[in-house]
């Protein structure tokens, strides 16, 4: 038994995805599209969060095509995975988008010394 932390996905499981049946032309689909299809004895497998970025970068090219400026922003209120986002955005050459997770209260004192130093 093959065990894996990344999900896996059979040939005929990215058939579904995509819309095909026919395995010749879901391998080919896979080749294209730089998926890398894995051997273990008789089964063949490729990773699902590939096949989920190569997916959702079709739809990213039009943001960014209709939306040069917000393309990022606009991809990250649709993606429904935060790895694939983080990975289609960096594919693309664009930055991903962190929010600080706390926010720093500072007193007055605090806040003269950070404006002294961020200014240098």
């Amino acid at each position: 038994m093959l065990l894996m932390c990344f999900p896996t996905l059979t040939i005929a499981e990215v058939g579904v995805k995509i819309n095909l049946k026919d395995d010749d032309a879901i391998k080919k689909w896979l080749i294209a599209n730089g998926i890398t299809i894995h051997k273990s004895g008789k089964f063949r497998f490729v990773f699902e969060i590939d096949v989920d970025c190569v997916i959702d970068k079709m739809k990213v090219l039009e943001l960014k095509r209709q939306y040069p400026n917000d393309w990022i922003d606009l991809y990250k209120t649709i993606c429904k995975d935060n790895a694939v986002y983080e990975m289609v955005v960096r594919e693309l050459g664009g930055k991903t988008i962190r929010k600080p997770a706390t926010k720093l209260n500072l007193s007055k004192s605090e806040n003269q010394l950070y404006s002294k130093y961020a200014n240098e």
